[in-house]
């Protein structure tokens, strides 16, 4: 048996090690196969009992879900069924069946293609891992278009799930069996829900392999090592000794680490930190205050206008904020803006696709040219903000100008809400996200114009380096502990502090152990990211002292280099807290 190594992403920590099963690949057909007229009414009720027959199956994964692995994770079946119950989504199955007359599956099959389409082209990594979710709700339907009975999964002893792609459906009712010892697949992401529920099971798994599907057989032995994103196939002894001894390492700080949700987030020496989640459904509240969060530090709104080709009525806008606010109470709760560009066409939006769309109408840019439906957004955190919970947040704000015209729109929709006596919070909290290197450039003068700022890392970095970070010939260039990304960082928190406004990170710097000990190191105090990644930053900034952190970052930012950061870091850290500082490092 061949021995080799694949590097991917690890996105669920932990090391199993076994023998691989490999999943079943669902292809959707390419064979365009034409109805009569007579045919029309036959397909589409066809049609209609396989998305029939899918709700049914998707509302019993849910409550499965609720049963198996908690009532938090559940919200991922709600998801499906939003998607199922889209008029977008029906409308374009009978266009297909009833003008171009053509059979169900190929209908099916155009859709994904659409969607995989929009969903590959937006730029947010969060959003883009959406595709595998209307995969799963489209293989669904396209099975249930045959009546026979679905062969249902065979028990199976301890095994590594090995497949293209494990969808969240799939990834729900094996995992929960109890018998999957990890997972390694070709496609995936950090914030896919299969990533999310292997995270919930403790089930470590590896993506974005590429070809691990093609190159492993039933029953070959790996290891697959979720925390450093790598699997090895068939390795011999001496290898397969060393990842034992490392997996009961971790198991042992993972043990510990389950202890840490409930902690006081506060340093050693007493410093206090706010650790706050980034989310995207209300579903998600409850299981982040579970992980430790004190709050949402970050709402995307974009869910609610992609989940449908009509624009979102202010009731529709209202249900969601508002129920985010009531789970997340007393905690704040930040809503962002709709962050919407030209990487994907979007009818209902009047957006078109642009040829360069990072620097394009997107984000606030998209939002001030059509006001109106600005302003349904704006009236409807408005009126949820009535606990005196709510935030609201402007993405890719670049001149002062715009916060103006903001603040015109802001003054107008209070006056609406006035007129109809809708109750809201009169003094709601405005901030802008950084992100733009224009913005970082006058932090000094737009900090005066807001009530605080939040610092969108990913964003920020990479138009800053001139890096885009999902491009495998530069990616390397993407640093986040790059000097001049620190010194950029540490003007924009200092600049807040001295006018005594609030500052949050929010991006992936916040969520990874050593950019958030420097962050710390700046005075930092609110880190907001992916809800799974705030226990491991509560262990990581427990186990060490403000005064300490604070000095080491005044020397790293003498260094040059950012792998000389780096390691400084780990290196000065580690005198004073060996232990715990290390196993931080693990996940």
């Amino acid at each position: 048996m061949d021995y080799f190594r694949l590097r991917g992403i690890g996105v669920s920590p932990g090391i199993a090690i076994g023998e691989a099963l490999l999943t079943e690949r669902v292809i959707f057909t390419e064979r365009k196969e034409s109805i009569s007229s007579n045919q029309v009414l036959t397909e589409l009720n066809r049609l209609k009992k396989a998305i029939e027959r899918t709700r049914v199956q998707l509302t019993r994964l849910k409550n499965q879900t609720r049963k198996k692995v908690g009532e938090e994770y559940s919200f991922i079946f709600e998801a499906h069924l939003l998607i199922l119950e889209g008029e977008s989504l029906h409308q374009s199955f009978e266009e297909i069946i009833k003008k171009e007359k053509y059979k169900a599956e190929w209908a099916i099959s155009r859709v994904h293609d659409k969607y995989q389409k929009i969903f590959e082209s937006i730029t947010d990594e969060y959003f883009k891992q959406r595709k595998s979710d209307i995969t799963d709700v489209l293989t669904r339907i396209y099975k249930n278009l045959e009546t026979t009975d679905q062969k249902k999964i065979e028990e199976e002893r301890e095994r590594i799930l090995v497949g293209h792609e494990l969808l969240p459906s799939e990834a729900a009712l094996r995992l929960s069996r109890g018998n999957v010892l990890a997972v390694a697949t070709d496609m995936g992401g950090k914030t896919s829900h299969t990533a999310i529920l292997a995270r919930s099971l403790n089930v470590p798994a590896v993506v974005g392999l590429r070809n691990i599907s093609q190159r492993v057989k039933n029953g070959d032995y790996i290891v697959v090592d979720g925390t450093d994103g790598e699997v090895i196939v068939n390795p011999p002894m001496a290898i397969r000794k060393e990842f034992f001894s490392k997996r009961r390492k971790y198991d042992d700080y993972r043990k510990e680490l389950r202890k840490t949700a409930k902690l006081k987030s506060a340093t050693l020496d007493g410093v206090r930190f706010f650790l706050l989640a980034n989310i995207e459904l209300p579903e998600e509240v409850k299981p982040a205050i579970s992980l430790g969060a004190e709050g949402v530090g970050l709402f995307r709104s974009e869910f609610i206008y992609l989940q449908s080709t009509t624009l979102p009525t202010e009731e529709e806008h209202y249900s969601i904020y508002s129920r985010i606010a009531k789970e997340a109470y007393p905690s704040p709760v930040y809503i962002r803006t709709v962050d919407l560009g030209g990487e994907k066409e979007l009818p209902q939006l009047k957006i078109e696709k642009e040829p360069n769309p990072a620097l394009g109408l997107r984000a606030i840019r998209f939002s001030l040219r059509d006001r109106d439906v600005f302003k349904v957004q704006l009236k409807a955190i408005l009126r949820a903000s009535s606990q005196k919970n709510v935030r609201i947040l402007i993405p890719m704000i670049t001149e002062i100008e715009e916060i103006a015209e903001v603040k015109i729109l802001f003054r107008e929709v209070k006056e609406e809400l006035r007129k109809k006596r809708f109750q809201f919070d009169e003094d709601l909290p405005l901030g802008v996200m950084i992100e733009v290197p224009a913005a970082a450039a006058i932090t000094d003068l737009l900090v005066k114009e807001v009530d605080y700022l939040s610092i969108g890392t990913n964003d920020l970095i990479q138009y800053y380096l001139a890096v885009d970070r999902s491009n495998e010939f530069v990616s390397y260039l993407y640093k986040p502990l790059h000097p001049s990304i620190l010194r950029l960082i540490k003007f924009i928190i200092e600049t807040a502090q001295r006018e005594g406004k609030e500052i949050a990170v929010c991006g992936e710097m916040a969520a990874d152990p050593l950019a958030a000990i420097v962050l710390l190191g700046f005075g930092l105090k609110n880190f907001s990211m992916n809800p799974i990644f705030i226990p491991r930053i509560k262990k990581a900034l427990r186990s060490v002292e403000y005064k300490t952190v604070k000095k080491v970052v005044q020397k790293v930012m003498k260094l040059k280099t950012a792998q000389e950061i780096e390691e400084c870091i780990i290196e000065e850290i580690l005198v004073k807290h060996p232990n715990a500082f290390l196993r931080a490092q693990v996940i």
